[in-house]
């Protein structure tokens, strides 16, 4: 091929480059432009206008209105409440984990509250010390769902206070605790689950049994056998 041809088959894709480079400009700047008005809609009376504003910001990441929308946590629109928690848990910013996990704790409507901690969940290790201050609230449903949420970020520094957690006085925190400690899977955490299986609620027994029970469980599974035999039943 001719030199005269290489430029020739090169060209295009150099003018297609700088296309796409000027329209993505074209697109951040006009996005720019938007957000001052949308910071301003989160404060507008409609709620469909705030809840729109927080879809948008969310999804351009704007980090300028973290804070704003984590005032709208305390909306007294419950729809208000549940789209900013779930665009706070896009956006992934720090700031919003403590906010997050104090509106997990306080609110009533249980929509509205999953889609804190979900929100908490996606913000990730970020989020691993509010949710083990979530295992001391006065509610058990809390304490359960920070269980579950620190269950999935297999947050190892969890360990101890999941243990704590095994002796709670409501049944389903206590199985919530077993189910946490065998998704992160360290030893100790293991062990715990083993002393479980002599639990006075036929249920948490159940699930004792149950996360001991897959591939590579079986000396943790040995040692709760040998824990019911020893121990009697209450």
């Amino acid at each position: 091929m001719t030199k005269y041809g290489q430029s020739w088959t090169q060209r295009p894709r150099a003018v297609l480059c700088l296309g796409v480079l000027v329209v993505s400009l074209c697109l951040l700047s006009a996005c720019a432009s938007k957000l001052p008005k949308l910071r301003e809609q989160l404060n507008d009376p409609d709620p469909d206008v705030k809840i729109a504003a927080i879809q948008a910001l969310a999804e351009a990441k704007d980090t300028v209105s973290v804070l704003p929308i984590v005032g709208l946590l305390e909306d007294s629109v419950p729809d208000v409440r549940k789209e900013a928690a779930k665009g706070l848990g896009k956006m992934r910013d720090a700031r919003a984990c403590q906010p997050l996990a104090d509106f997990y704790n306080r609110e009533q409507i249980e929509d509205v509250q999953d889609a804190g901690i979900r929100a908490l969940v996606h913000l990730s290790t970020y989020s691993i010390q509010p949710l083990i201050g979530l295992l001391r609230s006065i509610r058990p449903g809390v304490r359960a769902g920070a269980a579950r949420g620190l269950g999935s970020l297999g947050a190892r520094d969890a360990v101890d206070p999941l243990i704590w957690l095994l002796r709670d006085r409501d049944a389903d925190v206590r199985m919530a605790a077993v189910m946490a400690l065998r998704q992160i899977g360290d030893g100790r955490g293991l062990d715990a689950i083993a002393t479980m299986v002599q639990d006075t609620n036929p249920d948490v027994e159940r699930s004792a049994e149950k996360a001991l029970s897959g591939q590579g469980y079986q000396e943790q599974l040995n040692k709760a056998k040998r824990w019911a035999r020893r121990v009697p039943y209450p």
